[in-house]
């Protein structure tokens, strides 16, 4: 059983990673948020718990459900520790099924080594043209999702910080840093397909680190896929450790 620390904890990444990646429309209904994003990223486009919660009752469970397909989208919850404890089991007996896991992992930047910014990282506090194309060349996004994912970037209200890593004249890796109340959240961490086995997304995760240790982070976080065994990796290394799952519930 989770500490009441460890669910403030907890409750303060989930504050920070919906503010940090924010759905362009929202409904918040008794201590949930519904998030709707076109279907662009299973965060932006689930039913959340915004605070602990004990329980739920059927009248929820429907609203969602509909308010779900009124926006054209499939019902879907995101079961985190927030989430009341028997919610899984109600929505296995309405026909859910888990369609996938990820880990939440975070570290201290207290002893982070600034040392001097690499000068082959870039770095921009707004989304352009540029850096969005230098992200889909590392990872295909199909067209019909574009409107929903830059009018979430384009939404953040925190200070993001948009990072591409060059070698040979071409961004080779890329990432997004969101700083906000002390905290830095990685999102969108890629590379390029023919630059991988190369130690470019830790060489830019690094830099990165330092420059939100310069600005004032004192720690930073980040979501990963349970079986993304290599970016795991990679994240621990870094020195980032796990703090709690989500799944996600979804009804087809």
């Amino acid at each position: 059983m989770l500490s009441p620390d460890q669910i403030d904890d907890i409750a303060l990444l989930e504050d920070l990673s919906m503010t940090a990646w924010p759905a362009p429309r929202r409904i918040l209904h008794r201590g949930w948020a519904l998030y709707f994003a076109a279907g662009h990223t299973g965060r932006a486009n689930s039913a959340n718990a915004v605070v602990p919660l004990r329980a739920i009752d059927d009248a929820t469970i429907d609203m969602v459900e509909t308010e779900y397909r009124r926006q054209g989208l499939p019902p879907q919850f995101r079961l985190t520790p927030l989430s009341p404890p028997d919610l899984s089991v109600r929505l296995a007996g309405r026909g859910y099924h888990i369609a996938s896991k990820s880990l939440v992992l975070c570290r201290s930047l207290d002893e982070i080594a600034l040392g001097t910014p690499d000068a082959a990282v870039r770095v921009q506090d707004r989304l352009d043209q540029a850096w969005m194309a230098a992200y889909r060349r590392m990872v295909p996004v199909p067209e019909a999702e574009m409107p929903a994912l830059l009018s979430i970037l384009n939404a953040i209200a925190a200070r993001p910080r948009f990072a591409t890593l060059w070698q040979d004249g071409e961004p080779v890796a890329a990432c997004l840093s969101v700083l906000d109340r002390g905290w830095a959240g990685f999102y969108k961490v890629a590379c390029r397909p023919d630059r991988r086995g190369q130690g470019l997304p830790r060489r830019l995760m690094t830099d990165m680190l330092a420059r939100a240790a310069r600005e004032g982070a004192v720690g930073a976080y980040l979501q990963v896929g349970a079986d993304n065994a290599p970016a795991l990796a990679l994240y621990r290394r870094l020195g980032f450790r796990h703090l709690y799952d989500y799944a996600y519930a979804k009804r087809g």
